[in-house]
């Protein structure tokens, strides 16, 4: 049912912070405090190229719906964006110093979003690099973000525990979201945009509704911080990261977790499912980039 089927050591030269799976090729990509973002075949555990330009560690990678653009983030302060069909870097956005933390992309592929010290979400246009618009949650360093599936909603998770919803469309902040008392690490939406799930320093995962605002469970399991949540494109399960070096799969419907992963050596930075939620893959400080077979799921 579980399975680790390849087990990448010393994958990068450096910790890995983040970790995306293309909906479309079947690459995975990963980011590490090397300064490397690197392209890996999924099937064989193989790397495939390198992409080189920041100066100071990578943050986050992610890639776009189709599969053919990637956008990262540093400690560089710099969004590099790169065709990952022709291997090279498109443009580099300069935010300005911590002003792009975690990235994600808009459903549709047009927009990236980040997150800033200053507590604001900047939404940029892919295809200009220019910053389209703010949303201001007023509030503490934004250290997540996430679009729903259907690209009506954006969350953000800061250091001080609060979680927002804004109206994509308008601009507007729906909800403000109470039940972590430290830092949201990581945010994913459900399949059908009804649900948000929040992984935190606090130890929990918190299940939202989203359309109601209201917490449906607080999840324990992790020993340590929840570092990354992915939710299974099936909807009927969840899988976690944290620094306890675990990987939990959870099953939704009955909020338990079902299977433990204990392969990584160091703290899990960040997990992420393919497009039909046959495989799981995490990476870790230990280094290693980590393939799972979770084909029930």
């Amino acid at each position: 049912m579980y399975q680790t089927l390849h087990h990448i050591k010393d994958a990068h030269e450096d910790g890995i912070w983040s970790v995306a799976w293309t909906k479309r090729g079947n690459r995975i990509l990963t980011g590490s405090v090397d300064d490397l973002v690197k392209v890996w075949h999924a099937e064989s555990g193989n790397s495939s190229y390198t992409l080189e330009g920041h100066q100071l560690g990578v943050v986050a990678v992610d890639v776009s719906p189709s599969g053919m653009i990637a956008a990262s983030t540093s400690l560089d302060s710099q969004i590099k964006i790169w065709d990952v069909s022709s291997h090279s870097l498109i443009r580099t956005i300069d935010p300005g110093p911590v002003e792009a933390w975690s990235v994600t992309f808009s459903p549709d592929g047009r927009q990236i979003a980040t997150g800033s010290y200053a507590g604001n979400v900047n939404i940029w246009t892919v295809e200009t690099g220019e910053k389209d618009r703010v949303m201001e949650t007023k509030g503490k360093f934004v250290m997540s973000i996430a679009y729903s599936p259907n690209g009506l909603y954006l969350a953000s998770g800061a250091e001080n525990g609060s979680i927002h919803i804004f109206d994509v469309p308008t601009g507007k902040l729906l909800h403000s979201l109470p039940g972590h008392s430290m830092a949201v690490r990581s945010l994913v939406f459900s399949p059908d945009s009804s649900l948000l799930v929040s992984g935190s320093d606090d130890k929990r995962i918190n299940i939202y509704d989203v359309h109601h605002a209201n917490c449906l469970a607080s999840l324990m399991g992790h020993s340590s911080w929840v570092l990354s949540v992915a939710f299974s494109p099936t909807t009927t399960h969840f899988a976690t990261g944290s620094s306890d070096k675990r990987v939990k799969i959870w099953e939704l419907s009955s909020r338990q977790c079902v299977h433990t992963f204990d392969d990584h050596t160091d703290q899990v930075w960040s997990v992420t499912y393919n497009d039909d939620g046959s495989r799981l893959a995490s990476v870790s400080d230990d280094r290693s980039l980590i393939i799972y077979g979770v084909s029930m799921v």
